[in-house]
């Protein structure tokens, strides 16, 4: 499937909450003003896929860290649901933290999500030169994630116990994972 990608604005806020709550079940989904203080924040970071006829494919939330030591662990909170972008964001730093992406249901098992991954650290790594590693917490019951980043280049590099808490079906662990950039 075709699609662009464009910054997003505060007028997509729907949208955004559409494509999050279809990709995300109860208790893992972020809230409606998180992700208007993100896009607010740093909307360089937030990028919304679009098909050629103007229908929501997906998007891509990223966030620039001054720098990024797996030792630190979830220390600070960093990957925490809800936590203020503001706390972290170093728009000169060298760390990418991918926060969140989901692809619409109607497009999913296409080739979608893989693309709009990759098209994501692309366009944010050209963009911002000093980015030299990209971070990024999974679901470990999420395998279909997990493949397209293990090869995209992404290493295990720890796991937060009980992160990922929906309200119905299983708990799982944060897969922490990453990858150089340059």
């Amino acid at each position: 499937m075709e699609f662009s990608l464009r910054r997003a604005r505060a007028e997509d806020l729907d949208t955004v909450m559409n494509l999050e709550l279809a990709g995300f079940v109860p208790g893992i989904v972020e809230d409606r003003e998180v992700f208007a203080r993100r896009i607010l924040a740093f909307p360089d970071g937030f990028l919304l896929a679009e098909s050629p006829e103007g229908l929501p494919v997906g998007y891509f939330n990223a966030e620039i860290w001054s720098r990024w030591d797996p030792l630190d662990g979830a220390a600070g909170g960093r990957f925490d649901l809800g936590h203020d972008v503001g706390t972290f964001l170093d728009r000169d730093g060298e760390a990418l933290y991918i926060a969140s992406m989901t692809v619409a249901p109607a497009s999913r098992r296409s080739g979608t999500g893989r693309r709009l991954f990759q098209r994501g650290l692309e366009r944010l790594s050209g963009e911002f030169p000093k980015l030299r590693t990209a971070v990024l917490i999974v679901n470990e019951h999420w395998t279909g994630a997990r493949r397209i980043y293990e090869t995209e280049g992404f290493q295990e590099a720890g796991w937060l116990p009980r992160f990922f808490r929906p309200t119905e079906g299983p708990e799982g662990d944060a897969v922490l994972m990453t990858r150089a950039l340059r």
